[in-house]
């Protein structure tokens, strides 16, 4: 089918990391571990560099590729003020440093957002051009970065929230991509985000196909963004599946509990018989 499957670890610590040879042993047609690179696990001038080295050995020993999701928990790229603007970009620059270390084929950023406050009235345009100015600015040099590190940079559509997120449909993940149209810079869009923004999953991968680094994929029971296995839910993985779109790019598995990792790679391996 060539899809190239991939789960997200949620670890806490780096002891946990040797689970992954187990799954890898257990289903060898996994490609891909995606790093999470918040605190306390493989954060940036953090977590010891013994830790990182014995990842980083475990991935060889299992024959697997790694991507790297970068935080997002306390950091906006489409900030409205120039010296967090400044702040972000020093930020991920540490991150690809990271990711370049792990042999990270790419790493996953958020396109943040704009806060309520600037998002309505009269000046909202003015707020709305200059986070996208700021934005594209700070894409750009990081995918400049990261060419010099070998490590792609992909922009993530949001999820559902209370905040006013700049990439929030096919057309402004879009626009942002032919903005800045920067060869090491692509999209990677999350299934789930998009279902539960009612926006037409086919579609979407359509219009983005010709920038698309990676796929996000894990399903929810259609209020909340659950991270549940692919095979619990309202979406249909198993139409999704043979979908062209989105072959030979990394398809992530970023689903919260190990145990319902297991389950799904178990699922997919009786449903597409992979073994």
């Amino acid at each position: 089918m060539n899809i190239q499957f991939g789960a997200t670890v949620f670890f806490l610590q780096a002891t946990d990391f040797s689970l992954v040879q187990q799954v890898a042993r257990q289903f060898p047609w996994l490609e891909y571990v995606e790093f999470r690179g918040e605190y306390p696990f493989c954060f940036p001038n953090y977590t010891p560099e013994r830790e990182l080295v014995a990842c980083k050995n475990i991935l060889a020993q299992s024959s697997l590729k790694s991507t790297l999701h970068s935080t997002m928990y306390d950091i906006n790229l489409a900030t409205l003020n120039p010296w967090l603007k400044d702040g972000n970009i020093a930020c991920y620059k540490k991150t690809i440093d990271l990711a370049s270390f792990l042999e990270a084929e790419i790493i996953v950023v958020h396109g943040g957002f704009i806060p309520d406050e600037f998002a309505g009235g009269p000046l909202k345009e003015h707020f709305r051009e200059l986070a996208e100015s700021h934005l594209t600015e700070t894409l750009y040099e990081l995918a400049e970065y990261g060419a010099k590190n070998q490590v792609k940079i992909a922009v993530e559509n949001a999820p559902v929230e209370p905040r006013h997120p700049f990439i929030d449909s096919p057309e402004t993940h879009r626009n942002l991509m032919e903005s800045i149209a920067h060869p090491n810079l692509g999209a990677l869009v999350d299934i789930a985000h998009a279902s539960l923004r009612g926006i037409d999953i086919p579609a979407y991968l359509k219009h983005l196909r010709p920038y698309l680094f990676e796929i996000h994929a894990h399903n929810n029971r259609g209020q909340a963004d659950d991270h549940l296995g692919l095979h619990h839910g309202v979406i249909d993985y198993s139409t999704i599946l043979s979908y062209p779109e989105i072959r030979r790019i990394p398809f992530i598995m970023e689903i919260h509990s190990y145990e319902e990792v297991i389950q799904t790679l178990n699922w997919l391996d009786n449903t597409l018989e992979l073994s």
